[in-house]
C-alpha cells in the first residue's frame, strides 16, 4: 500500500478516534447529569414533606458557618426527611466531598487534590431569594406566584447555602451549558443558561407564568 493510501487512512481513524471520545465525553456527562437531577429529586421530596409539616412555609436559606442551632436552614430541616443526617451534625470526615456520592455532591464535580475533612462544602443551594431577609420568615408556598417556575435549589460550586443567578454551577452541555433546576413545586428539569441567568426580564419577575423566575417579591 503506498503512503498516499496509508495517510488517509491514518486521517479516518484519527476522526473516529475523536468522534468515540466526544460520543463517550457526551454520554459520560448525561449521566452525571441525571445523576445529580436524581439528588435535587430526593431534595425535592424532603421539601415536599417539609411544607406539609411546617405549615406550607418553606425552609429558611441558613448562614455560614454551618450550625446545629439553624435548625430551619434547608441544609438541616430537609435531610431528616430523606433519613439523613442534618448537614451541621456531621462529624469531620464524614462531610460531603466531591467524588464521594451523597445526596450533597453533583456527581459532575471534579475530586480534588487535596481537602479538608472539617469544610462543609455542598453543590446544591436554595434560591436566596426565598428568603431576601435573614432577619425575617422565608416564604410560605402560596405566597409564590406559579411555584412550578420559581427556582427553589439549584447547582451551585460553592460552601454558601444560598445561590443567586451569579453563583450557578453550568456544568452540563457545552454548546449550550445548563444547570438541573428543583422547583418549588417539587419538579426538576435543566435549564439552560440563556434562560436561568441571561434572560433579565424573566429573572425576577415576581409572576412567572411563562417563564422560569429566582422571584422578588
Amino acid at each position: 500500500m503506498g503512503l498516499r493510501h496509508i495517510i488517509p487512512a491514518v486521517a479516518v481513524l484519527v476522526v473516529l478516534g475523536i468522534s468515540v471520545a466526544a460520543y463517550l465525553g457526551s454520554k459520560n456527562s448525561d449521566a452525571s447529569s441525571a445523576a445529580s437531577a436524581r439528588n435535587l429529586q430526593q431534595w425535592g421530596i424532603a421539601l415536599n414533606l417539609y411544607l406539609i409539616d411546617n405549615d406550607n412555609q418553606l425552609p429558611e436559606v441558613g448562614e455560614t458557618p454551618i450550625e446545629a442551632d439553624q435548625s430551619k436552614a434547608w441544609y438541616n430541616a430537609l435531610p431528616v426527611y430523606l433519613s439523613q443526617t442534618p448537614l451541621a451534625d456531621l462529624p469531620p470526615g464524614n462531610r460531603p466531598k466531591p467524588g464521594v456520592p451523597s445526596i450533597w455532591i453533583n456527581p459532575a464535580t471534579p475530586e480534588p487534590r487535596t481537602w479538608d475533612p472539617a469544610v462543609f462544602y455542598f453543590n446544591y443551594a436554595m434560591n436566596s431569594a426565598l428568603q431576601p431577609d435573614p432577619a425575617l420568615r422565608s416564604f410560605k408556598i402560596y405566597e409564590i406566584d406559579y411555584p412550578g417556575n420559581v427556582v427553589f435549589m439549584t447547582e451551585v460550586d460553592s460552601y454558601e447555602p444560598g445561590v443567586t443567578p451569579a453563583e450557578v454551577a453550568f456544568l452540563h452541555g457545552t454548546r449550550a451549558p445548563s444547570a438541573n433546576v428543583l422547583f418549588c413545586d417539587g419538579h426538576v428539569a435543566p435549564v439552560p443558561r440563556t434562560v436561568l441567568v441571561e434572560d433579565d426580564a424573566s429573572r425576577y419577575a415576581r409572576s412567572a407564568e411563562n417563564g422560569v423566575s429566582w422571584f422578588e417579591k
